[in-house]
């Protein structure tokens, strides 16, 4: 049996589509991979890959607008990659860093592996801003900031403005898992 992390699972998201995800690690990191639907049509599909350190390292995302795919150049200074809709492609490169995360209007797998990342170097009670690349259903990217502050165990608060004290609540348990959505279920990936 392997000491990697390999999970399944599925729930509900706040505003009550399905996700379905799976988690496994390897020698190289980490690998997501999620759907969600709402009355039967898909949302997204997702596929966020993660260094041993807990960077992101290679990210896709397919709306109803289109395909997205960002990773970052080999110096980690650059995010590359591009936007494919109907009416063409769009190729990007946004500033990039060891610090940088990802967000997904939403959604909670990218937000969770920033959490994950921050748990060990950030106690209950603090916070710390990460620059973020915002990604919208519709495909739109924006540079911001986020406040990313621990409030108890598993428990962050993504805040838009540095210490308004407002924010979205994330839940992410110790393996990295958002654990906040309702009717949350989870299996084994493997076989035993």
């Amino acid at each position: 049996m392997s000491a990697y992390l390999r999970r399944a699972g599925a729930g509900l998201l706040a505003d009550g589509s399905q996700l379905v995800w799976s988690v496994a690690d390897g020698r190289r990191g980490r690998r997501w991979r999620a759907v969600a639907s709402s009355n039967g049509a898909i949302t997204h599909a997702l596929l966020l890959e993660v260094d041993t350190a807990g960077r992101p390292s290679r990210f896709e995302l397919t709306t109803p607008a289109g395909m997205l795919t960002l990773h970052p150049d080999e110096a980690g200074r650059t995010l590359h990659g591009n936007v494919v809709t109907p009416s063409g492609v769009h190729h990007l490169s946004l500033p990039w860093s060891d610090l940088h995360g990802l967000e997904v209007d939403g959604r909670p797998i990218a937000g969770a592996v920033t959490a994950h990342r921050l748990a060990g170097a950030t106690a209950v009670g603090e916070g710390r801003a990460v620059p973020v690349v915002a990604i919208t259903t519709d495909l739109a990217l924006s540079e911001t900031t986020r406040d990313y502050v621990r409030v108890g165990e598993g428990e962050w608060r993504i805040e838009e403005a540095p210490g308004d004290g407002a924010g979205t609540i994330l839940r992410v348990d110790s393996r990295g898992i958002p654990t906040g959505l309702r009717d949350a279920r989870e299996w084994p990936l493997e076989l035993d």
